[in-house]
């Protein structure tokens, strides 16, 4: 009988390791199945993608506020329903093989990853009275997903989050442009990672080490590049080619 390799656990995952920034982007359209399924299939142990709020209450996986940049549709998501995003192509500028791919809505990636890969969920606002943040907790909790997901976000989000459902792992993005003052509002919020920019200093990341926090960059597409930062600390690469980066000499850069 031949063995069979099986990934190894997301809890044993150690560190460095690549983050696939809303998915496989460099190769599918963005933040779309067939993107984060590819990441997946490269191996790397996180991906991230970006959510919104529909005006019916869904919550679609997009970057951007407005449709108008990723699909061939006009208008704001949260003034959208989800019938109308489901009608627009999120592979509309990638040519015809790509032609017809949808918006996908949170549930549906969490039926595809939930569980295989930790997902670094960038939570883009608040929503009314923390509506967004809410129900990105609650299928969390419901699913029993709080140890394979984070919410990363600005500091309202870090807010909204820490107080509805403090058990969800929290990610600063607040504060960017200065670390230092990053490190602090990651700590004001109980954040378990930050997520630091290019500009960040060996010094810096040691600073946020030492109050126990994990360090996130974004973001970096070049092998070479990406262990430079991580020879000065960095824990986790976000990338936009993480075929690229993967197999790259880093341990725990992949995870099969």
């Amino acid at each position: 009988m031949i063995a069979t390799a099986h990934p190894t656990p997301l809890s044993d995952i150690g560190y460095p390791r690549l983050c696939a920034h809303r998915g496989l982007s460099a190769c599918c359209p963005e933040n779309t199945l067939p993107a984060l399924a590819a990441a997946m299939g490269v191996g790397v142990p996180e991906i991230e993608l970006d959510l919104w709020r529909t005006s019916d209450g869904v919550l679609a996986v997009c970057h951007d506020p407005s449709v108008d940049r990723t699909t061939d549709g006009h208008g704001a998501i949260s003034e959208l329903t989800w019938d109308e995003l489901c009608a627009l192509d999120a592979g509309a500028g990638w040519g015809d093989d790509w032609r017809g791919t949808p918006i996908p809505r949170f549930e549906q990636v969490l039926a595809l990853l939930g569980g295989r890969a930790v997902l670094n969920l960038h939570v883009k606002e608040t929503g009314l009275a923390g509506a967004t943040v809410h129900q990105v907790c609650d299928l969390l909790c419901q699913k029993g997903l709080v140890e394979a997901a984070y919410i990363a976000g600005d500091e309202a989000v870090l807010a909204a989050a820490q107080s509805y459902a403090p058990e969800v792992p929290r990610a600063c993005l607040g504060q960017q442009a200065d670390p230092d003052a990053q490190i602090e509002l990651a700590r004001r919020y109980a954040c378990q990672r930050l997520q630091f920019g290019r500009h960040v200093t060996p010094t810096q990341i040691a600073r946020a080490h030492e109050g126990g926090l994990i360090c996130n960059l974004f973001w970096s597409d070049e092998p070479d590049d990406a262990r430079a930062y991580v020879q000065r600390g960095i824990d986790v690469i976000l990338t936009n080619s993480a075929q690229r980066l993967a197999g790259g000499g880093f341990p725990n850069l992949t995870w099969r």
